[in-house]
């Protein structure tokens, strides 16, 4: 049997990709809330005459959205969600990102951020938490020494396959996901949910 080199150059390019991939979801195992992603090559066929048709291959990029193990921490401000939904993020653009990444923090002027400088966006704009003791419940509501002072706005998407990668687990809807607004999320504080890489798998 013999190869076309072209053919085996493209078949050594589609691998090394797959394998980029590969690495990049198990060196994210331990980051929380991180979704793996799966390249997928699909056979096409060029236009023209049936004669002269040759075998394509287009590129495709599957994300895993199942979620992953929730695990107690105890701090505050971490947060997860269980069950549908995304945390609403306020890019330094200004456009709007979405993650399952619940590991906030507060800066020094009270913004609640998420690990890469991003505000953390609440029914009524992003959240601020002064000086005081703050507690989120398990509906998204957050308070300071008992005060409401904002909601976490968790959102859902009716086309979750639109979504596209931001990198540091933020996702941006192009505009064909079908966001809707989600009333009543499952929100838990003092946990974080962890990667749903499955490093044996991948390695498999």
């Amino acid at each position: 049997m013999s190869y076309d080199v072209t053919d085996v150059g493209k078949l050594c390019v589609r691998s090394i990709a797959q394998l980029d991939r590969v690495a990049n979801n198990v060196a994210n195992t331990g980051t929380s809330g991180f979704k793996a992603d799966h390249l997928h090559y699909f056979m096409s066929k060029n236009p023209g005459p049936k004669s002269d048709r040759t075998p394509s291959y287009k590129p495709h990029v599957a994300i895993d959205f199942s979620q992953g193990a929730i695990q107690k921490t105890g701090n505050v401000t971490d947060v997860a969600i269980h069950g549908e939904g995304f945390f609403t993020i306020l890019g330094k653009d200004g456009n709007s990102l979405y993650t399952r990444r619940g590991d906030f923090s507060v800066s020094q002027d009270g913004r609640l951020l998420t690990s890469s400088g991003d505000e953390v966006v609440g029914d009524g704009g992003p959240i601020v938490i002064n000086n005081g003791t703050a507690r989120i419940n398990d509906r998204g509501i957050v308070e300071v020494n008992g005060v409401e002072v904002g909601r976490l706005s968790v959102v859902a998407f009716d086309n979750q396959k639109a979504l596209l990668k931001k990198g540091d687990g933020l996702f941006v809807d192009p505009g064909t996901a079908g966001m809707r607004t989600l009333d009543n999320p499952v929100v838990l504080s003092g946990h974080l949910e962890v990667s749903n890489v499955q490093a044996l798998k991948e390695m498999v």
